[in-house]
């Protein structure tokens, strides 16, 4: 459901934001790629920009559609011009027409991208969708399918937080695709106006340690405030290699197999 509301936008903030795609043990037994993408982007007005999108296991290019779909979303929403207001439901349309378009891009050309001579469906490229814009101050989520997302002020009592979901199917493994031909009936908008200053987007990898059990609200105590905590204290480079060795630790395996990504933004004070 899109929303038609319109918020002032703030001065220009600072993010520290970095992600990581982690391959799943169960692609790593298979030597099968990962088939989770994440693109990031912070505009020169302030304005935080990014995606995540989770391939599906049973699709055959879901990695290369992955991929396709947060490149393109981000790219677009990045070439829209700055906006005096923050306008949800032009966003909401601006993402709409990137997933439409890429999808036509990848009937006609994804056999190219995937190598793949065989004629290709766009059941092919089975893909979630996750999307996050925020200039620091208002911001939404725009969720099509499993994953979850966070935004929250740190510091401040664990209940002040804003979340969208999982969307599953009538079975827990289900859900839902931007593929799919009904894809904009399961579009979900969740917008804040709360002065959150740290974001979290996680694919289904993840949140079985990043949220709490049925992904009610976010694991504070026991991944968010650890992991952000250490992204805070160090560089990029050191808190990119330490989350990707935080998912890909043996132990996490018997918790899923899946493919784990896991996107952060951090305001910086001035």
């Amino acid at each position: 459901m899109i929303s038609s509301e319109t918020f002032m936008v703030s001065e220009p903030v600072a993010w520290k934001v970095g992600g990581v795609s982690v391959t799943g043990f169960s692609h790593l037994d298979d030597d099968t790629p990962c088939q989770d993408a994440h693109n990031f982007r912070v505009k020169d007005d302030g304005t935080l920009v990014a995606a995540i999108a989770d391939g599906a296991g049973s699709a055959r290019h879901s990695h290369v559609g992955a991929k396709a779909f947060v490149d393109s979303v981000v790219n677009d929403l990045c070439a829209l011009p700055s906006m005096s207001e923050f306008q949800i439901d032009g966003l909401a349309k601006k993402i709409t027409e990137s997933v439409n378009a890429t999808k036509e891009q990848l009937v006609r050309h994804g056999g190219k991208l995937a190598e793949d001579e065989d004629l290709v469906d766009i059941a092919d490229f089975h893909a979630t969708l996750l999307v996050v814009v925020t200039d620091g101050s208002n911001g939404a989520f725009f969720h099509v399918g499993d994953g979850a997302a966070c935004g929250y002020t740190r510091g401040v009592n664990d209940t002040n937080f804003t979340m969208t979901r999982p969307h599953n199917g009538e079975y827990a493994n289900e859900t839902y695709f931007v593929t799919q031909d009904n894809w904009e009936e399961n579009f979900r908008v969740t917008p804040f106006v709360e002065s959150h200053d740290s974001i979290l987007l996680m694919s289904d990898g993840v949140t079985p340690m990043g949220m709490l059990q049925n992904c009610t609200a976010p694991a504070f105590e026991k991944f968010v405030n650890p992991i952000v905590g250490y992204i805070e204290k160090n560089d990029n480079e050191v808190a990119h290699a330490a989350v990707t060795a935080t998912l890909s630790r043996e132990e996490i395996r018997s918790i899923t197999g899946d493919d784990k990504t896991f996107v952060w933004a951090i305001r910086q004070s001035d």
